[in-house]
């Protein structure tokens, strides 16, 4: 029995806590997202449930006069439940408020907009959830025998209003599995898919609590407490992962690093308050209870620490120093999830495989000289034995059968991913599933998507620089200026494209070293705001010799003038992106990569201006 009581308690204790603390955490991550606010009230409730069990295996003394506020803070025990046996606290929390909460959050699950039928379902929920609630509040839904045992589900009696909660939580459960059932087979990829049949079977076990709570107490069964509690803490679990890991992959975003993190450190916290508390209740005799309320507290301390300083650094900071602060902290959080690149690229290949049903992706990452493996869909055969080379490309590339060698011979379609100027890697693609080949609006839309994906990467990249610079603002180091410039980057280039107008930035770029500038500067004129006069005409200068012809082209212009037009008219007129591609009728991708090369011309041109002159 001794035994049957620490495991009771060990096994609430432990769900009371992560059905806090995983709420706390949708929140935290998700504040503006309505499903993460839902699935964290959800399992709220069902932390009620583990309070229920807590309370009724260590009550406090029946002579004890319960204040009239006690009321207020348990807000469904029924009335009369502060006064009657130790079993009463069983009925406390009730179970309806959960899944009526986790109905809710799966039908918002669903593709599509939120029609009449499914808001209707949602008002069905909270109207059984209402009646069952009041059922429950007003008359006792179960008889107690005052000598069971509270660790023994028989020790519950029904009573009339009995079958009403099980109706209600049945129908609750069923609506839910519904919703995650059909939402798995109409959402395409395979990673959002999978974390909704984790959510279906979480929801699946969850239910099996009914059939345990009716065998119990219409069948009398010695059925012990704890497994009724374990079918609870299982889907606490899975719930709270899933509705994280689902809730970040809708808003592009990684959690896994961040979430062992925090769960880690949540556990060593509550470790030490526990063993606190255990000592003053083996010690000095302390209620029991303290085992419960010191560790929960844990989980609010540690949960709401950075939400509570942001509030008291409206007390003290002002306002540029509470934004650097904030920018801080979320740059510590930034640090946990920059690590999980390779996370971010399996969803958007998975997306993207998907969309075009190609048989297998890969994305393959440049590090200098050398590729790495970022991301694989349906891809088991190992290592792919390329090189950069292998990879490096302009455009899209069609690939013949054989083109690669084992075990790429049947790769059908080479995408490379850029990052402004700068190729980062590349995707590759299996012929797809039902065709030799990609029909050229497929391929027009993995142009976008690669674009995305080269922009992700792009992303990752500027983090890691960003936090290397934070790192060398610690050293007291300065790296000079090289006197002379050996090579002209493209990402040079287009830095000084995007201010061709700002000469102090001109002045202080890298061209500003070029020996073709110092001798456009006229003699006298050495202030930095003649450099940047001269680095700009300079540039000028070379974009013209990119001009097809010397007068302009009809409407709308030939191929040939879409470099000299995209670079003219984006950063000398500085017209919107968007204006060029109705001009030249072009797609967004076209225009992309059009700029990219075009950028490349300028760069060679600028390096054969230099040797000309040295």
């Amino acid at each position: 029995m001794i035994f049957l009581y620490w495991f009771t308690f060990a096994v609430n204790l432990l769900g009371l806590v992560l059905a806090l603390w995983l709420g706390l955490y949708l929140v935290s991550r998700s504040p503006k997202y309505l499903i993460a606010w839902l699935s964290a009230l959800t399992l709220w409730s069902l932390a009620g449930i583990f309070l229920n069990v807590l309370l009724a295996i260590n009550p406090p003394p029946q002579t004890y006069n319960q204040p009239a506020w006690m009321h207020f803070m348990f807000p469904f025990w029924p009335a009369g439940a502060f006064e009657g046996t130790t079993n009463s606290w069983l009925q406390g929390w009730s179970w309806v408020a959960a899944f009526a909460l986790w109905n809710h959050a799966t039908t918002l699950m669903r593709p599509g907009k939120l029609n009449a039928w499914r808001k209707t379902r949602i008002l069905g929920g909270y109207f059984l959830a209402i009646l069952a609630i009041r059922a429950h509040t007003v008359t006792p839904i179960l008889y107690f025998d005052v000598r069971g045992n509270p660790l023994y589900t028989n020790s519950l009696l029904p009573g009339p209003w009995y079958p009403l909660i099980v109706f209600a939580l049945s129908i609750l459960v069923i609506m839910s599995l519904t919703n995650l059932y059909r939402a798995a087979r109409e959402t395409p990829a395979s990673l959002p898919r999978h974390q909704l049949m984790i959510l279906f079977f979480a929801t699946l076990i969850a239910g099996l609590g009914i059939p345990i709570s009716v065998g119990g107490s219409v069948m009398l069964w010695p059925i012990p407490l704890v497994f009724l509690s374990m079918a609870e803490v299982i889907p606490v679990g899975l719930i709270g992962y899933g509705a994280a890991r689902y809730s970040a992959l809708v808003e592009g975003r990684t959690i896994r690093r961040d979430f062992f993190y925090n769960l880690t450190l949540l556990a060593i916290v509550a470790a030490v308050y526990l063993l606190a508390s255990f000592i003053l209740v083996r010690v000095y005799l302390a209620p029991a209870i303290i085992l419960v309320f010191v560790p929960l507290l844990a989980v609010f301390t540690h949960s709401l620490i950075f939400t509570t300083h942001r509030i008291i650094d409206w007390f003290f900071y002002r306002r540029e120093t509470r934004r650097l602060r904030t920018n801080l902290q979320h740059l510590v959080r930034l640090v946990g999830e920059g690590a999980a690149l390779d996370e971010s690229l399996e969803y958007a290949l998975d997306s993207l495989c998907t969309s075009v049903r190609a048989s297998y992706g890969l994305i393959l990452i440049f590090k200098e000289q050398s590729i790495r493996q970022a991301a694989g869909y349906h891809w088991r055969k190992g290592p792919v034995g390329l090189k950069k080379s292998d990879l490096t490309c302009d455009d899209v590339v069609h690939l013949a059968p054989g083109q690669f060698s084992a075990p790429l011979e049947e790769a059908a379609l080479l995408i490379p991913l850029y990052a402004n100027a700068e190729q980062v890697g590349a995707i590759l693609l299996g012929r797809p599933e039902n065709s030799s080949h990609f029909a050229p609006e497929e391929v027009e839309r993995l142009l976008d998507h690669s674009d995305r994906i080269g922009d992700l990467i792009s992303i990752a990249r500027r983090k890691a620089q960003a936090l290397d610079q934070i790192a060398e603002l610690a050293k007291a180091h300065q790296a000079s200026i090289p006197n002379q410039l050996k090579t002209i980057p493209d990402e040079t280039i287009e830095a000084v494209l995007r201010n061709m107008f700002d000469y102090t930035f001109l002045a202080d770029s890298a061209l500003a070293n070029l020996q073709l500038v110092q001798a456009h500067i006229p003699s006298g004129q050495v202030t930095h705001l003649d450099r940047g006069r001269a680095v700009h005409a300079i540039v000028v200068d070379a974009l013209e010799k990119l001009r097809p012809g010397p007068t302009d082209p009809r409407d709308p212009p030939p191929r040939e003038w879409y470099p000299y037009l995209i670079l003219r008219s984006a950063y000398l007129e500085e017209t919107p992106n968007r204006d060029i591609m109705l001009r030249l009728y072009i797609s967004e991708g076209t225009f992309n990569r059009t700029r990219r090369a075009a950028i490349r011309s300028l760069a060679r041109t600028l390096r054969e201006m230099e040797a000309s002159v040295t």
